[in-house]
């Protein structure tokens, strides 16, 4: 049964983020490289001459253009899409270098570029929760119709926003077999990601306490005018804001108000024009780094006005700012293995994995397990290196072992409760 927008729940991180409560005791997550158990199955048939050819697919009027890694040129592939994060970009190194192990473990892989980027058509910008959803259910509809790839055997794999997107497909949609999400913020406040990215990137790139301060206020005010949710504390923010003496946090503060407002054609553009503004004068400042690291709020503001305002009206910084994890009155059933990393620097892991934990344990899930690696980036990376941590992508194939290997049917192999469910402690 499909999801309605008030069933599902899962905060999204802003784009001007570049992907966006104490610390929980995490007893129940699993650290590191904790190596899965032999299949009973026998490991997933990988080949020796792994391929990949472009594939096209559509989503609605939207044509994806993509690579599919296949693992030999034999039949009865299981295979996985790989979703990207908030970024929206297209077939990156590190994708394709995800895709390539899978292949080369016995796994087709299938990634492709977001709307509007590389071969494809559309605007990923624009797009909302939902229709994200939609697209990697059209994936996961293409892969179980190629010749070649077990129908029974096609799963998810989502990065970041991605995370949350493959999830909740998993739950939409009864015959995806696995979901992976990874770097997932799992219902935490977006006001809570985007202090903790703040204060985690200010301490890295050795900024002062006075510039991680003006990060956070920037990521908060930005999110008012994006989302139109006057969430923040303005008194204290006014109080911030008189400290720095400077009149483009006025100006910025004034645009988060004016959302509350109708506005006219006219004044949308001039209200548009007064933010590039702002971003050009803070563009300067040292600590603008940390808050569009990846330039996705600049690319934001490329939009025209009254695409910007699309975008803005399409509520998709709007909704679910203040709700728990939820995936409707089903839940998702399939297999699920979540996996952070230690230091990442956009979202709270712990926080967001023990949410996740929870939510799975709560609802009595059969088959799930959740790892936080440490030593590991938002994208599982070592820190400042475009290598995969140790143990990461083959923590990934051991797991697919058990779940989809060349013998056995997609879903758990174990019976509920047998332990795939529980976590080293």
């Amino acid at each position: 049964m499909p999801l309605s927008t008030g069933r599902v729940t899962a905060l999204r991180s802003a784009i001007f983020l570049g992907l966006l409560l104490a610390s929980l005791v995490l007893s129940s997550c699993e650290e590191g490289t904790v190596p899965e158990e032999a299949s009973p199955h026998g490991a997933v048939a990988a080949s020796s001459s792994p391929r990949d050819e472009e594939v096209r697919f559509t989503s609605g009027a939207t044509t994806l253009a993509g690579t599919l890694f296949w693992p030999g040129t034999a039949a009865d592939w299981p295979a996985v899409v790989i979703l990207g994060g908030s970024d929206r970009s297209g077939r990156g190194p590190l994708k394709i270098k995800l895709a390539e192990h899978m292949a080369a473990h016995g796994v087709a892989a299938l990634v492709y570029d977001s709307p509007g980027t590389g071969g494809s058509t559309g605007n990923a910008l624009l797009q909302t929760r939902e229709e994200r959803v939609a697209e990697a259910r059209a994936a996961v509809d293409y892969l179980r119709g190629v010749p070649g790839v077990r129908p029974t055997a096609v799963g998810l794999f989502g990065g970041s926003e991605g995370a949350d997107v493959a999830l909740m497909a998993g739950a939409e949609v009864p015959r995806v077999a696995f979901v992976i999400p990874v770097s997932g913020s799992m219902g935490v406040s977006i006001l809570d990601v985007l202090r903790y990215s703040a204060e985690k990137k200010g301490y890295e790139q050795g900024l002062t306490h006075d510039e991680t301060a003006q990060a956070a206020t920037f990521k908060e005010i930005a999110f008012v005018i994006l989302s139109g949710v006057g969430i923040v504390e303005w008194s204290l923010i006014e109080s911030r804001v008189e400290h720095w003496q400077d009149d483009t946090w006025t100006t910025l503060i004034d645009l988060a108000r004016q959302r509350e407002k109708t506005m006219t054609e006219q004044e949308k553009r001039a209200f548009l024009d007064s933010f590039k503004e702002v971003i050009d004068r803070f563009g300067t400042q040292r600590w603008f780094a940390t808050v569009d690291a990846t330039n996705a709020l600049r690319r934001m503001l490329s939009l025209d006005a009254g695409q910007f305002f699309a975008l803005l009206e399409s509520g998709r910084y709007s909704r679910d700012w203040d709700r728990g994890l939820s995936f409707g009155e089903a839940g998702i059933r399939c297999p699920v293995l979540g996996i952070w990393g230690e230091e990442d620097s956009f979202l709270p892991p712990r926080q967001s994995a023990m949410r996740l934990e929870k939510y799975l344990a709560d609802s009595s899930h059969p088959d799930h397990r959740v790892i936080v690696f440490p030593d590991a980036s938002h994208v599982l990376t070592t820190p400042g290196t475009d290598e995969f941590v140790p143990g990461y992508l083959d923590t990934i194939a051991n797991w697919l072992s058990r779940r989809v290997g060349s013998d056995s049917s997609a879903g758990p192999v174990d019976a509920p409760g047998s332990g795939e469910g529980a976590h080293v402690r």
